[in-house]
């Protein structure tokens, strides 16, 4: 992990549009080996430990939307393509050559790749998510801290409860 993101959690951290966060203790860039002996978790944890985990649910909550979509479209393209078939052989069947096959089967394959689009975006932002919260777990499991949310409150400081965990105890 990168200090840099120690440094977003801790309360003694000091920002600088030249040099970019900086460690209000030193004043300068934090320097240390795998944790900093001096941390701090405040108000600055709360806010990102507040952050990270209403994004990671907006898109767990998402899940079951974008499922539906996935099915859906992906019938209806199926639906439009079989059709299409079927009249194209009724209309060859009377005497008919038409191109109607061939948009209609255009249409069907739009429908399907119009069901995948949210899909593919769904699975990029998921995992996203889950990589900052596993990233944001692993800190705060590295200094021996848990933290609660009670995502109904929306005061960050007030939502989430950080306290020493008993992992090692």
């Amino acid at each position: 992990m990168e200090i840099y993101q120690h440094c977003s959690f801790c309360e003694h951290k000091k920002f600088d549009f030249t040099t970019g966060n900086l460690c209000g203790i030193i004043n300068k860039k934090a320097d240390f080996i795998r944790k900093c002996p001096k941390i701090e978790f405040g108000n600055n944890a709360k806010i990102e430990i507040a952050r990270i985990n209403k994004e990671y649910k907006k898109i767990q909550n998402q899940k079951v939307d974008v499922y539906e979509h996935l099915v859906m479209f992906s019938i209806i393209g199926l639906v439009i393509i079989i059709a299409d078939i079927f009249f194209s052989q009724y209309l060859y069947n009377i005497g008919w050559i038409s191109t109607i096959s061939i948009i209609g089967i255009g249409i069907g394959i739009s429908m399907i790749v119009y069901a995948f689009a949210p899909f593919y975006k769904y699975r990029e932002a998921n995992s996203v998510a889950k990589d900052k919260k596993k990233e944001l777990d692993t800190l705060l499991a590295l200094y021996d801290y848990d933290y609660e949310i009670n995502f109904e409150k929306k005061n960050p400081e007030a939502a989430v409860k950080l306290f020493r965990s008993k992992r090692f105890a």
